[in-house]
């Protein structure tokens, strides 16, 4: 009896201390909402703001709240300094620095259009749950820069799931040194709604001017929610499957949760030699 009367004093401790924030998440500049803002606590687990920037979330106590959005500087806020009564976080659109440019007289020539990645017959379909992004590391066999124009995933139709998922397609750096994604070099959305078929999803970016540089590139993936209001299944099935396939023992994907630290997505194959990798492709042009 005596630890039954305990357990109700702490539960009860735990509700009086529970507080449910619900705000808005606006751009500093154009004072508009940002849409699906991540809101994160310091382990990662947090909500994510709806289509028009709102979101709402329960503080047992006083604790830090991370805003994170693509395109704009991560800001970092102790719930404490949150106003309860007109609850509006600003985010500051993030500046990238550009290169010198240099002009002159000469016209920059390229080749025909080459396909690169790993395209193969013997494939592995993944289910991969929002929120989450895959990055695979494609090399540049020429040694010259070069630009992209399409990128392209093998997608297998999923007889049964529970959601249909979007693409957030980013586009990062290698890090040689870190052997990992490393500096995003396109920060807007370039969002597409896939179909649930079995079919290669050619997604242009030709008029995003994303250069190719002699180190390769590192296409990423981001699994997100632009139709599903409310809370969504854990353990959810998501629609369409994403291909990966088998390759020799070298690590070229990664994965992470919510924009946090890459981790190894490469595993190794339970059915051959080798190892399992995302696979995804891209067009490009290279500089004569």
């Amino acid at each position: 009896m005596k630890k039954l009367y305990c357990a109700l004093l702490l539960f009860l401790g735990i509700v009086c201390h529970s507080q449910i924030i619900k705000g808005i998440v606006i751009d500093s500049l154009k004072r508009e909402p940002v849409p699906y803002t991540n809101v994160l606590f310091k382990n990662g687990k947090g909500v994510a703001c709806d289509d028009e920037g709102i979101f709402e979330i329960d503080i047992t106590h006083e604790q830090t709240l991370t805003f994170s959005s693509i395109g704009y500087a991560d800001k970092v806020v102790p719930t404490a300094d949150i106003d309860i009564e007109k609850p509006i976080i600003t985010l500051n659109p993030a500046t990238a620095q550009l290169d010198d440019v240099v002009v002159n007289g000469d016209v920059t020539r390229y080749t025909g259009t080459k396909r690169l990645g790993l395209d193969r017959r013997a494939r592995v379909r993944s289910s991969i749950p929002f929120g989450h992004e895959f990055s695979a590391y494609i090399k540049n066999p020429y040694g010259r820069t070069g630009k992209l124009k399409n990128v392209i995933l093998g997608l297998t139709k999923a007889k049964e799931y529970d959601y249909l998922a979007t693409y957030n397609i980013k586009f990062y750096e290698y890090d040689a040194v870190r052997r990992c994604p490393g500096k995003q070099i396109y920060l807007k959305d370039v969002r597409v709604e896939p179909e649930n078929k079995t079919y290669k999803l050619e997604i242009p970016v030709e008029e995003l001017d994303i250069v190719f540089s002699e180190n390769g590139i590192c296409v990423g993936v981001e699994i997100i929610n632009t139709k599903y209001e409310g809370k969504l299944k854990s353990m959810a099935t998501m629609a369409p499957r994403i291909s990966f396939t088998h390759t020799d023992m070298q690590v070229l994907s990664w994965s992470r949760f919510i924009n946090k630290e890459w981790h190894t997505g490469t595993t190794k194959s339970p059915f051959k030699e080798g190892f399992v990798n995302a696979m995804i492709l891209i067009d490009v042009v290279i500089q004569k």
